[in-house]
C-alpha cells in the first residue's frame, strides 16, 4: 500500500502535507499546488477509494474512507502532517482528524469542504449527477463549478477524473456519503483547523459554509477569497499554495 502514496509524493523535504481531493477528482487534481509548495514540502496525494483509477470500497463510507488514508499514512511511514482536504475530501479529512488518538495531524486545512452536517443538493442535480458515466454530465459539471477559465490541461483532467470515478463510489457519495452527519464529533475536535473559501463558489456556497461548517467548527478559522469557484485548487492554485504556506509557516508569512 505504501507504493500507492510513493507514486504520488512531491518534494522530499520539509515539513509533510497530506491532500484529500474533491468528489469526482484525483490526486493529480492537486497538481498545480503541489508543483508550489514542493521546493519547501513534502507533499502527498492520495487516490482515494474509487477514484482515480484506484478500486472502490466494496461498502464505502466516511470511516472507511478515513481509516483507509490512515492506513497508507502508516504504511509510508508518515507520522506529523498537516492534513488538506477540498470538499469531500474535507469531510473525510475532518474524520480522520476525529479518529487522530495519536495526534498526527498538526492543522487541518479544509478547502470549500463538504460539511461536517449533510451538503444540500437539489433532486434535479442529484439526477445529473447520477447519470454516470457521461461525457456530456461531466462537462456540464466542470463548467458550472467554475468561475475562473481551466488551461486545457486542467479542464480535460478534471473531466477525465469523473469519468474514472467507480460507479459504486460515486453513488455512494451522493446517495449517502453528503448526507452522513459527522457533526456531533466534528465539534469536539480541538486541533488548529482553517477553512479556505471563495464567496462566488457556486457549490460550497457562502451559505453552506456559514451554516453548516463555520457553526460546528467553532475553533476555526475562515479565509475567504473571491471570483474563483469550487475547484479552486486548480482555479487559483497560487491563493491555495500561499494560504497553506502562510498556515504551516506562520511566521514566515509576517
Amino acid at each position: 500500500m505504501a507504493e500507492n502514496v510513493k507514486e504520488q509524493q512531491y518534494g522530499n523535504d520539509g515539513e509533510v502535507l497530506v491532500f484529500l481531493h474533491y468528489f469526482g477528482g484525483s490526486g493529480k487534481s492537486w497538481e498545480w499546488v503541489t508543483d508550489k509548495l514542493s521546493n519547501n514540502y513534502r507533499c502527498i496525494t492520495l487516490n482515494l477509494p474509487g477514484f482515480g483509477g484506484s478500486p472502490s470500497m466494496v461498502n464505502p463510507s466516511i470511516q472507511g474512507f478515513a481509516e483507509y488514508v490512515q492506513k497508507e499514512l502508516e504504511s509510508a511511514g508518515i507520522t506529523i502532517h498537516t492534513l488538506i482536504g477540498h470538499s469531500m475530501g474535507g469531510k473525510i479529512a475532518m474524520q480522520i482528524a476525529i479518529n487522530d488518538s495519536k495526534e498526527f495531524v498538526k492543522h487541518l486545512i479544509l478547502v470549500a469542504p463538504s460539511p461536517p452536517t449533510t451538503e444540500p443538493l437539489s433532486d434535479d442535480e442529484k439526477t445529473h449527477m447520477l447519470n454516470h458515466p457521461n461525457l456530456k454530465e461531466a462537462e456540464r459539471s466542470v463548467d458550472r463549478a467554475i468561475k475562473q477559465p481551466l488551461t486545457e490541461e486542467q479542464y480535460k483532467l478534471a473531466v477525465e477524473t469523473q469519468l474514472m470515478s467507480d460507479e459504486v463510489a460515486w453513488r455512494w457519495w451522493i446517495l449517502q456519503g453528503m448526507n452522513h452527519s459527522i457533526a456531533e464529533k466534528a465539534e469536539l475536535l480541538e486541533l488548529p483547523i482553517t477553512v479556505l473559501a471563495s464567496e462566488d463558489d457556486p457549490v460550497m456556497t457562502s451559505d453552506v459554509i456559514n451554516q453548516r461548517v463555520m457553526p460546528v467548527l467553532k475553533q476555526a478559522k475562515l479565509i475567504t477569497t473571491s471570483r474563483v469557484g469550487h475547484l479552486s485548487p486548480l482555479e487559483a492554485p497560487e491563493w491555495i499554495a500561499t494560504q497553506i504556506r502562510n498556515i504551516v509557516n506562520p511566521e514566515k508569512a509576517k
